[in-house]
């Protein structure tokens, strides 16, 4: 549980940041896929889980959906920013040819 408090209070900064970084879409999807892969071993522990662990991860996970749903206007402007810039850069290198 310690690794899953420490990926979401990474993800909580990532999205407090006033200003996103040029590399936040890749951050974010690196640590909502490491918070994802750690709820899984969570809940494949059958020995260990818990009816209060199997809860508190889901209400865990409730919790961080509405973060992102909070912060979704401005995800969503990253991402587009980040996708014109990629693209930009591929037609870029074409021409380059």
């Amino acid at each position: 549980m310690k690794e899953l408090t420490l990926l979401e209070k990474q993800i909580q900064a990532l999205l407090a940041l006033d200003e996103y970084p040029d590399d936040f879409p890749e951050q974010l999807e690196q640590l909502v896929a490491a918070r994802h892969e750690r709820v899984k071993l969570i809940l494949a522990d059958q020995e260990k889980l818990s009816r209060e662990t199997f809860e508190d991860v889901q209400q865990r996970t409730r919790d961080l959906k509405a973060l992102l749903e909070q912060n979704k206007a401005r995800i969503r402007q990253k991402l587009l920013t980040a996708k014109q810039g990629k693209k930009s850069v591929s037609v870029y290198k074409m021409y380059q040819k």
